[in-house]
């Protein structure tokens, strides 16, 4: 990993360092986010922030960060969903591969795909041949618009010429 002070020289940081995070306390970027302040902020010698400016996917929060200063005082801890955001909504006022540049790897996770056993499928391969043969008669649930396992699904439905309609968390009904 690279740290702020190699990368700036010697006088950097000079004040503290906020790490804006696009979603609420406790989710798993916040929780990067405050790991990484507590061991790096000794480090380098400042304090490290974890601000929280939650909405619409992180999108909030990573806009904001990439109209605010090109100082390395105001740094973004996205989520897999912020990389994939501007797929669903291009309209995005901000630009992964433009606005923004990788510094560290802070965390890795794995992606998971849990269907009904009853289902009769095994893996990834027989659930796309169980797709092809019922079009438009396999359903999905994901977080919301804009996540990694969305974007996934979205592609793999086009490369088998089947679709899976995506039922966000919000609408999906909820036991009683």
């Amino acid at each position: 990993m690279l740290s702020p002070a190699c990368a700036f020289g010697a006088d950097y940081p000079t004040r503290p360092i906020r790490l804006i995070v696009g979603f609420t306390a406790g989710a798993s970027s916040d929780i990067v986010a405050r790991l990484y302040a507590k061991g790096a902020g000794p480090i380098v010698g400042q304090e490290m922030l974890v601000e929280n400016k939650t909405g619409a996917g992180s999108s909030i929060a990573a806009e904001y960060v990439a109209r605010a200063a090109k100082d390395g005082y105001t740094l973004f801890v996205p989520a897999l969903s912020t990389l994939t955001y501007r797929i669903v909504h291009p309209e995005a006022r901000f630009d992964m591969t433009k606005d923004f540049a990788p510094v560290a790897l802070l965390a890795v996770g794995p992606l998971v795909m849990v269907v009904d056993p009853k289902l009769g499928v095994n893996n990834v391969q027989e659930f796309t041949a169980l797709a092809k043969s019922k079009p438009g008669q396999i359903l999905f649930g994901t977080v919301g618009p804009g996540p990694t396992l969305l974007a996934s699904c979205t592609h793999s439905a086009q490369a088998s010429s089947s679709y899976r309609y995506p039922i966000p968390a919000a609408r999906r009904s909820r036991p009683t």
